[in-house]
């Protein structure tokens, strides 16, 4: 499987996210279509913080970075792995589909996947996979999904709080891994910020509940702001 014929499913993807949206539904891909709705009621159902219009952001987002042109400045510098390893990726629930990303590279860069998904956002990411899936079979015996303790891999990447870090340090340490801890964001602002800029910044604060590790959760602001 080459490298060009990964970044061609994830594009087809992307493409899948569009249509969905802009309602231009491919008869063949129907119901693939009807699924992604009924798993939209389902995961808000199952997580209220998982609104229609949190979810429909999160996959829109999703079809950006798999944009054909970006997707393919973005795979410029991956180099065929000699010897493919198997990643764990331990996914975070705070937003929807949070963890398409790291999947995304592990199966771009030429390895297989183990995916850990959270107990918070438990169909979306098994849906995106199946339609990667479905794109290119190849892809298949790449990836896997793991419901209890996680065994028969190579490196981890996990994703939590400062508490949950420390323990994918104490039993992971051992591994190659990227553990991210909790993050936040700072807006600084000069005072002389435009009303639309601000509104993108109510924006940075408010999507997804503010429960986005990038959601901005600090103003630095002069002491005195003009008026």
């Amino acid at each position: 499987m080459t490298l060009k014929q990964r970044e061609q499913a994830f594009v087809q993807l992307g493409l899948f996210i569009n249509r969905h949206f802009a309602n231009q539904w491919l008869p063949k891909e129907e119901r693939f279509h009807n699924d992604l709705q009924k798993l939209t009621e389902i995961a808000y159902a199952y997580n209220g913080w998982f609104t229609p219009e949190s979810i429909t952001r999160a996959l829109n987002g999703i079809s950006l970075m798999l944009d054909e042109k970006s997707l393919n400045e973005f795979t410029k510098t991956i180099k065929e792995p000699a010897n493919p390893k198997t990643v764990a990726v331990i996914m975070a629930g705070n937003i929807p589909a949070v963890g398409f990303h790291d999947l995304m590279c592990v199966l771009l860069s030429g390895h297989n996947v183990l995916i850990k998904v959270s107990s918070d956002d438990p169909a979306l990411i098994p849906f995106l996979t199946g339609m990667v899936i479905y794109y290119d079979q190849a892809f298949a015996p790449k990836i896997n999904f793991s419901e209890g303790k996680l065994i028969n891999f190579d490196a981890v990447i996990a994703t939590g709080s400062d508490n949950t870090a420390k323990h994918f340090e104490y039993y992971f340490g051992k591994y190659p891994n990227i553990i991210r801890k909790n993050r936040s964001s700072i807006a600084v602002l000069s005072g002389k910020e435009s009303k639309e800029e601000l509104a993108e910044l109510g924006k940075d604060i408010f999507y997804y509940y503010s429960l986005d590790y990038r959601n901005v959760g600090k103003i630095i602001r002069p002491r005195r702001l003009p008026i």
